[in-house]
């Protein structure tokens, strides 16, 4: 211990632990400064820590059906981000402890100088180089600033939460429950309702005897009006002069035959006889009608 003293090679320790100090406080800004850069677009993150925290985040809003507080939830999802092993708050942590251990060694070599009696040049060296690398891991602690990168950290993750991946999952929340009340409310609707499709058979139906029946009253009139000026003019060709009733009976008899022939021609579309649509009276006035004419 009094050669390790007296050759200077405490001064060696002492840099080593100011050195680990400084390097695992630039790691940690390095940490933090990948991890926000990596924020900014969650969904084609390459980062092991934010995709496990992306999942992590989904699972637990669908067992929990929703996050009622992010803040505390984001804070404690931090603490599990690691490099090689060790977490980010562990590397800083570490970092933190190499500054007291660098007091705690020019201290300790201070004091050994001490007890062994070795010159006093030894006491200061010892002791001001150890109180020197301890302020001085404290001064990069301040420059990389791994607080406000850890709080800036903190500001992004919280925004993606609440701004991002929360509220697409509250949307999509809802999206499922709409569907599930359409899907319960839809099959009483359509037992009181039919839908469209099953009155589409019947409104076709309703239709086509709608214009079936527009047809028919158009062309009647006019069919009834040419078939009784045919019919007059085949009459007025034959030559009976009926004297009596029974010729009356005679000719309508014979138009009735000319018509039922017509009828099979024209087929079942043109309907019944045109004769028995007429009521008693008018078959009378047409009996009349050609009494007058043949007489």
């Amino acid at each position: 211990m009094l050669e390790f003293l007296q050759t200077g090679k405490a001064l060696y320790v002492l840099a080593a632990l100011c050195g680990v100090g400084i390097l695992t406080r630039w790691l940690t800004r390095n940490l933090y400064k990948r991890l926000i850069k990596e924020s900014d677009n969650m969904a084609l993150t390459r980062n092991k820590n934010l995709r496990n925290f992306k999942q992590k985040t989904e699972n637990t809003y669908q067992m929990n059906q929703g996050i009622p507080k992010v803040k505390p939830y984001l804070e404690r999802q931090m603490y599990d981000f690691k490099h090689m092993g060790v977490t980010i708050h562990g590397w800083n942590m570490f970092s933190n402890q190499m500054t007291l251990w660098c007091f705690l060694a020019g201290g300790a070599a201070s004091f050994g100088s001490y007890w062994y009696s070795i010159d006093p040049y030894y006491i200061v060296l010892y002791g001001s180089v150890g109180i020197m690398a301890g302020l001085f891991t404290i001064l990069v602690d301040h420059a990389v600033g791994i607080g406000e990168k850890r709080q800036q950290l903190f500001a992004c993750l919280d925004n993606y939460l609440e701004n991002i991946l929360i509220y697409r999952l509250d949307q999509e929340r809802d999206e499922v429950k709409v569907e599930v009340r359409r899907a319960e409310t839809g099959e009483n609707i359509r037992s009181i309702y039919p839908s469209s499709e099953e009155q589409e058979p019947g409104k076709r139906l309703a239709r086509r005897a709608g214009r079936q029946r527009v047809r028919t009253a158009e062309i009647s009139p006019k069919r009834q009006e040419g078939e009784e000026e045919a019919e007059l003019k085949e009459a007025s060709a034959v030559d009976v002069v009926p004297a009596s009733r029974s010729d009356v009976d005679y000719l309508k008899h014979s138009l009735e035959q000319i018509a039922a022939g017509r009828e099979k021609e024209r087929g079942a579309r043109q309907g019944e006889d045109w004769l028995k649509d007429l009521n008693p009276d008018e078959l009378r006035l047409i009996g009349e009608i050609l009494q007058e004419y043949l007489t």
